[in-house]
């Protein structure tokens, strides 16, 4: 909380039961929800139509002579005979001869690691100094996320203002909002918000862990929807709705209208589910955003200030090399790897 009244980024944090009651009540007159002792609620915080902000995006960086080869699939890279840097990219399309190489894929983190003939397993310090071999360096989580089909605007705040990112932890039972059953006693959590593209609202709730440690064996294409192996489940339609229920009063009875079908996606995790951001093959640089998405386009002014040069005191705990000398980031309670 210090650091971000430092830089200017205003949020509140609230403590106890009853005074998270209320304060999220101020909010949304119809919240109900049970066993929250604590809310932050960081006001700068928001979220985009993902589709018209990345062609945003696109648009700034060739208003600034950039060239987006859409459509293009890297195969694989070329090094140096006497060096272990990067001095071509293999796509389909043909070799792009480089200087440097950037690499910010998400999902498909391990897909460019493996390319580079980086290590997949690695060793960890641990807080009382001995070593832990033999790490995976990466593994896969399901997310699931789907969509209400209610007007987005359904979830306004009391005061006609479209409302903050909601996401909630708790382990108050939830039980089912269409046969009143026990869905789970244990910890849970989802989180929510409305959604222009989707024309509802839209979240999830706690991942999962697929496939084997090390990701080895997990087909990341084709990607999300498309996929025949990585989609929610009507167990999660019951689970989301169900929760929105527990949080509003207002998503009471309203489970039938979860939109049906094909969605959710992979998330790329590194071993404590922070990202490396960190140079490799002397001019490779890797944005491993550990499934934190959104949250690391800020990050691109200060890879770019990296490349040239001036180093950033912001990314120094987030280098690989915190793993093997034991400069880890705090391990998380909550259901979500990411928190």
């Amino acid at each position: 909380m210090h650091n971000k009244k430092n830089i200017g980024y205003e949020s509140v944090f609230i403590q106890g039961e009853k005074d998270s009651e209320n304060y999220m009540k101020k909010m949304f007159g119809d919240w109900q929800a049970k066993g929250i002792t604590s809310v932050l609620h960081e006001k700068r915080g928001g979220y985009a139509n993902n589709t018209s902000a990345i062609y945003g995006l696109a648009d700034k960086a060739e208003a600034e002579g950039v060239r987006i080869l859409t459509g293009t699939t890297v195969k694989g890279f070329q090094y140096g005979s006497n060096s272990s840097a990067v001095t071509g990219v293999e796509t389909d399309k043909g070799l792009i001869k480089c200087d440097h190489v950037i690499v910010g894929a998400g999902p498909w983190a391990k897909t460019f690691w493996d390319m580079l003939e980086l290590p997949n397993e690695i060793t960890i310090k641990g807080s009382g100094g001995n070593l832990n071999t033999n790490i995976p360096m990466w593994h896969y989580w399901m997310l699931t996320e789907g969509v209400l089909r209610v007007d987005p605007d359904y979830l306004k705040t009391d005061s006609g203002d479209m409302p903050p990112v909601i996401h909630v932890d708790t382990d108050a039972p939830l039980y089912s909002d269409t046969d009143k059953s026990l869905i789970t006693d244990k910890l849970w959590g989802i989180y929510y918000k409305p959604d222009f593209h989707f024309n509802g609202i839209q979240g999830g709730s706690s991942p999962y862990k697929v496939g084997k440690p090390g990701g080895e064996g997990v087909n990341v294409d084709p990607y999300g929807p498309k996929s025949a192996d990585f989609v929610i489940s009507d167990e999660f339609g019951d689970m989301w709705t169900s929760a929105l229920a527990f949080c509003h009063k207002r998503f009471e009875g309203k489970s039938h209208l979860f939109k049906k079908g094909a969605t959710g996606g992979l998330g790329c995790f590194t071993p404590d589910s922070f990202p490396v951001f960190d140079q490799f093959r002397e001019n490779v640089y890797m944005i491993a955003d550990s499934n934190h998405g959104y949250k690391m386009i800020g990050v691109g002014k200060l890879v770019a200030d990296e490349v040239l040069g001036e180093k950033s005191s912001l990314l120094e705990p987030f280098r690989f090399s915190r793993y093997e000398q034991g400069n880890l980031h705090p391990t998380s309670n909550s259901p979500f790897p990411w928190s």
